[in-house]
């Protein structure tokens, strides 16, 4: 299977060759990355982890290194003296492994491309004691690789959307045996666990647990500090992560939900947006102001809508919340993550196109209080419900809050489980 693999891999790259040179000839991003991506590392990184029977963690980008954090924090206070690192596929992931893992891991880097030679270099090179991946990241020339070299492989938060499924159904030839190159598959549900096994993988190599992004910390000092804000018996509807092509439904729904005394607090998936946001805003009618302006978290009351045009904020600004618009849904984005606005006791509104998220957005559908809609006059008649009902508001987010305290210990649930399969592997490499 790996030869028709690279056979393709090596057409596309031939194919695409003309198209990389024009990006690292004008995109300055993708120069920098190249000694990485081709498996160049650094004579620093490799004093730290080559030969020291490391753990390699693996996490696609940003929001998987968000989930990957607190497993690694609870892996390494079981494990103080082992050797950690994790690599991503992504700039962004990488600027979030710094931010989140500094002084936790021994580094981290990008993920060498998945062609044969030089991934099977970069395993040979550090000599791993295992490969740890979040979610579905399926390299095969890396998975091949560590199995052949009797490494154990162990997928953690696996998810498989129906897209993705209807996919890897159709070549299952393949799939199957690039699944089957784990030794474990921790997935997110008994939906996923069906998944994978119409896909050929073996029952017995399949635990359900839920998603440890459920286990992510805020600054509880400064989210008290937004908390307290006196909002001057307004209330304040939290628009995250909204995507392109959004901004307009999610703003006509909060106008007309014609509720008074109300502030909408839009956050852009994507800084770039924000000029828009802001004409539309303007069209609208509504007096808006830029987070960045404010000192007195309290201003806002003075505005019809305030845009959050910082990074790292929207976690805070969830918890002086009354509900929330959770973005990347209403389009076929695939949604974004709720669980910060879950956590902060909120309800939510959600669009029907949260694959990404499809478990722990049903998780709160059926069972918390949250509320499907798509389109604007769907989001003014929930926002019109919501907004109405103080008390409904209240029970929606108690409940939303308790899904997520029900769940918090998967992390550390999930770091013994990494560390059970190493036990028992190495239990069988010394009786072998």
């Amino acid at each position: 299977m790996i030869y028709i693999y690279n056979f393709f891999l090596y057409i596309s790259a031939v194919i695409a060759l003309p198209f990389i040179l024009i990006l690292l000839v004008f995109n300055k991003k993708w120069r920098q990355s190249l000694p990485e991506r081709f498996g160049f590392i650094s004579r620093e990184y490799l004093a730290e982890i080559r030969g020291k029977n490391a753990i390699w963690f693996h996490a696609a980008s940003a929001g998987e290194v968000q989930a990957l954090a607190p497993v690694i924090k609870e892996f390494k206070l079981m494990k103080p003296d082992k050797c950690l690192f994790v690599t991503t596929t992504s700039l962004n992931g990488k600027k979030k492994i710094e931010k989140e893992l500094q002084g936790v891991i021994n580094c981290g880097f990008l993920l060498p491309l998945d062609i044969d030679f030089i991934i099977k270099g970069v395993v040979d090179r550090i000599k791993p004691g295992a490969l740890v991946v979040v979610e579905t990241e399926l390299w095969p020339n890396l998975l091949n690789s560590a199995k052949n070299r009797k490494i154990p492989v162990i997928m953690i938060n696996g998810r498989l959307s129906v897209k993705s499924f209807r996919l890897y159904y159709a070549f299952r030839f393949f799939f199957s045996w690039v699944l089957n190159r784990f030794d474990m598959l921790i997935v997110q549900s008994e939906k996923m666990l069906r998944r994978l096994r119409r896909l050929g993988v073996t029952q017995k190599k399949i635990i359900i647990m839920y998603n440890t992004k459920y286990s992510f910390e805020i600054d509880s000092t400064r989210a008290d500090g937004i908390r307290r804000t006196d909002k001057k018996g307004k209330t304040i509807v939290v628009a995250g992560s909204i995507r392109e092509g959004e901004e307009e439904t999610v703003i006509r729904g909060f106008v007309s939900s014609g509720v008074k005394d109300s502030v909408l607090v839009i956050a852009p998936r994507h800084l770039n947006r924000v000029a828009v946001i802001e004409k539309l805003l303007s069209t609208a009618g509504l007096k808006y102001a830029l987070w960045s302006t404010f000192r007195d978290y309290g201003r806002i009351t003075q505005y019809d809508a305030v845009i959050i045009n910082t990074i790292g904020d929207l976690s805070y600004v969830y918890t002086a919340g009354d509900a929330a618009i959770i973005g990347g849904g209403f389009m076929k984005f695939g949604g974004h993550n709720p669980m910060e606005a879950a956590a902060a006791g909120l309800p939510l509104i959600m669009g029907p196109n949260m694959f990404n998220f499809e478990d722990t957005a049903d998780q709160f559908i059926k069972n918390g209080g949250a509320y499907r809609a798509d389109s604007a006059e769907q989001i003014a008649e929930k926002l019109k419900l919501l907004m109405s009902d103080k008390a409904l508001r209240i029970s929606n987010g108690e409940q939303n809050r308790k899904i997520v305290e029900r769940f918090r210990g998967s992390a550390s649930t999930t770091a013994m489980l990494i560390d059970e399969v190493l036990i028992d592997f190495n239990t069988e490499k010394t009786n072998a």
